[in-house]
């Protein structure tokens, strides 16, 4: 219901971005004599986003929708953001990448002191959306635009170019996404507020249905099942596989994993020879779609996410000198969370490699031009001195390579190795250790601290650059060079599987830190309630990408480790593994002789359920080997090395109680008993007096053993049962 007396002071929102939009943020505390400057810029930021939130929270209410959440008042590079944005959703579909989304913008590239544009689009989010997301988003095309209406259409076309039209038929074979745009032009002033909310209220209504009939979309392109099938064949983000031991946990990650990577139902992927659903698992890990570790007592977050590490390098100077440097490293989870996020660089007239390394390279005045001309980089250093031991040695080909003549901020041109090797120039007196590339850009002047995590370059000759990324890079690249338009930039949209081995044996929440809260759903990149946190480290903002799967194994039995504690625990979904005696039946491992082995073992767990409980039941996965070699011999091995063992744990060494389990206390014979008892007269081994009488009576009068000759008596293990 429409309130006529509610009112935003929307002087707030439009005032910061006119006065701050495009301007460096810094610390107060670290601002110096601007400490005060920088207050009035923090508070001026939070007051604006804090009243575009409230905005956009009553178009919801009046929408009966959900507001998500709203863009930042500055960026990661700390510099002022030139608008707000924020997604409104149906409560049933916020599940779903589609939705209203409301934006205030200041267009500064445009026009300096224009207007201030408050936007409403009907959009998807790219990073979330697979292809038959996007082809039921562009059905609002079939929903009729009326003639007096100010919509238009705003599409991103495959070749990455963006367009806009009017309410005429676009062709949606060239449109990657589509959009539908009102727009409502300032200014923007206290005293019109409500003006400014009646043509919200107008615009968003009037969108309304391009937004519902995507979701009828949905439910049309999905009537058959589909959406069922497609629940079924992608679990949850982060899944659990738990159970006593032997119940082939870590063997099913490998169906779990293949499945999920290739977006297929985890029944059908059972039900396929376990070699073939192996051999593609393995391809899947070779590609980097899926990782592999084990948690265990002194795992880390170091490990995990990132920590300091030391390199141990030779001074080549002087052969006994070994020096050592310390290096934020990745840990493995991160690194594999970045390994998504790497994009396709694609355009027939150069190479740049997907783990592509960015360089900074200082190429002298004096032969800049030079270098444009004739496609190479000329440092001044020799081929063999020390100061080029990175430009020969370490540059790959296809790796990115940015040139400056000495500034620290502003660069001349940006290139890509198209070879492994430098060389010596020669006929040059100078300059000469040279390698050949490809000019993406050449001749300009431009300041790149933004897009190197607002620092300045190093002084060094040659330097990486890790605060880089190539998608910015590339991007910057093509905004300068018009014929790199045909270059096309494509993100990795598959699956990807990290698979954590004995997952409550480690110190979860230590290893995990911040990522309890970012792995959830709603909590991963691109997902309407996205959070990332400033790692510890290197200080760089991390998000866990929508498209990584979790996937841990649980030993249920183990005593020796820490049950997960809650807050992990209600982020994952469990998936009880237990002992399935039909697996032994369906593969053949359920006979020795005429013994029945699936039942003997059914009989062994229903006694361990009664006596401690199903979570330390025995595992048919300890039985498998008997389908290629069904001897009595195989089956002795089994339960002198595994199950009796693993019984003595369980019942910690209690004999009476493992006799119970194993049936001996009802044999005649004491030949087929697994557990031997006889009885110990105390007094015959301990002296006795008066004193201690009493304490010698207590000592158990029986002593255990275990019967090796039973393991080879087919009869021990009938009478089992």
């Amino acid at each position: 219901m429409i309130n006529n007396d509610i009112t935003f002071d929307f002087e707030k929102i439009t005032s910061y971005l006119r006065d701050y939009s495009g301007k460096k943020y810094k610390d107060p505390k670290k601002a110096g004599n601007r400490m005060n400057e920088m207050e009035k810029f923090k508070e001026a930021g939070k007051e604006a986003r804090e009243e575009f939130i409230a905005f956009a929270n009553y178009i919801a209410e009046i929408l009966n929708y959900k507001a998500g959440k709203c863009s930042g008042w500055i960026n990661q590079a700390q510099i002022a953001c030139t608008y707000f944005w924020i997604e409104l959703k149906k409560i049933e579909a916020i599940e779903f990448p589609h939705s209203i989304s409301i934006s205030i913008n200041k267009y500064p590239e445009h026009d300096v002191n224009g207007p201030i544009t408050l936007s409403f689009r009907v959009e998807a989010k790219d990073n979330v959306c697979s292809d038959l997301d996007y082809k039921i988003h562009n059905k609002i095309v079939d929903v009729q635009i009326k003639e007096d209406s100010k919509i238009y259409y705003q599409t991103d076309l495959l070749d990455g170019t963006c367009r806009c039209f009017d309410n005429n038929m676009v062709e949606l074979e060239k449109i990657k996404k589509l959009k539908v745009v009102k727009n409502i032009i300032g200014p923007y002033e206290k005293n019109n507020t409500p003006k400014i909310i009646e043509d919200s209220i107008e615009a968003a209504k009037e969108l309304v249905p391009f937004y519902e009939h995507i979701l009828k979309e949905r439910e049309l392109s999905l009537s058959k099942n589909v959406e069922e099938e497609m629940k079924e064949i992608k679990p949850e983000l982060n899944t659990i596989l738990y159970g006593p031991p032997g119940t082939r946990k870590t063997y099913n990650t490998v169906n779990y994993a293949v499945a999920i990577c290739e977006n297929k139902n985890i029944e059908d992927v059972q039900s396929e020879e376990y070699e073939k659903v192996l051999h593609r698992y393995n391809e899947l890990k070779k590609e980097g779609r899926i990782a592999f570790t084990t948690f265990h007592q002194s795992y880390g977050y170091e490990e995990f996410i990132e920590g300091i590490s030391p390199i141990i390098f030779e001074d080549n100077n002087d052969d006994s000198s070994r020096n050592i440097e310390y290096k934020i490293k990745s840990g493995i989870f991160k690194s594999f969370c970045e390994e998504t996020e790497k994009i396709t660089i694609k355009n027939d007239k150069f190479f740049i490699d997907k783990d592509a390394t960015i360089w900074k390279v200082t190429v002298g005045s004096k032969v800049q031009n030079d270098c444009f001309v004739n496609n190479y980089i000329r440092i001044g250093f020799g081929i063999h001195d020390k100061g080029a031991k990175e430009f020969v040695n370490q540059i790959n080909e296809g790796d990115i390579i940015i040139t400056t003549d000495g500034n620290r901020k502003n660069i001349r041109g940006i290139a890509i190795a198209t070879s492994d090797e430098a060389y010596k120039l020669e006929n040059t007196e100078s300059d000469s250790t040279t390698r050949d590339v490809i000019w993406l850009v050449r001749d300009i002047n431009d300041d790149v601290t933004i897009l190197n995590g607002n620092k300045w370059l190093q002084r060094k000759t040659v330097s990486r650059l890790p605060n880089m990324n190539i998608k910015d890079l590339m991007e910057f690249a093509i905004k300068k060079n018009v014929e790199l338009k045909e270059t096309h930039i494509e993100k990795n949209n598959g699956s990807y599987v990290f698979i954590i081995d004995e997952i409550n044996r480690g110190n979860i929440s230590k290893i995990f830190g911040e990522l309890i809260t970012l792995i959830e759903n709603t909590k991963r990149k691109g997902m309407i309630e996205e959070m990332s946190t400033i790692l510890p480290y290197s200080g760089n903002l991390f998000s866990v990408p929508s498209n990584v799967y979790i996937l841990g194994t649980m030993n249920t039995a183990d005593r020796s480790i820490a049950l997960m504690d809650t807050a992990l625990r209600r982020r994952f979904q469990f998936v009880e593994m237990i002992p399935d005696t039909k697996v032994l039946r369906d593969i053949g491992a359920d006979k020795v002789d005429d013994l029945d082995v699936a039942a003997m073992l059914e009989k062994i767990n229903e006694r361990i359920t009664f006596l401690y409980d199903r979570e330390h039941t025995i595992g048919h996965a300890f039985f498998t080997k008997l389908k290629d070699d069904p001897t009595i011999e195989t089956l002795a091995s089994i339960f002198e090395k595994s199950i009796i063992p693993l019984l003595q744990e369980y019942f910690y060494e209690d004999y009476q109680k493992i006799q119970l389990v194993l049936g001996d206390n009802g044999k005649v014979n004491a030949s087929t008993k697994f557990i031997k008892d006889e009885e110990v007269k105390v007094k015959n081994i301990f002296k006795e007096n008066k004193e201690n009488a009493v304490d010698v009576v207590d000592l158990p009068e029986k002593k255990y053993t275990i019967n090796k000759e039973a393991f080879l008596n087919i009869e021990s293990y009938k009478q089992i049962l």
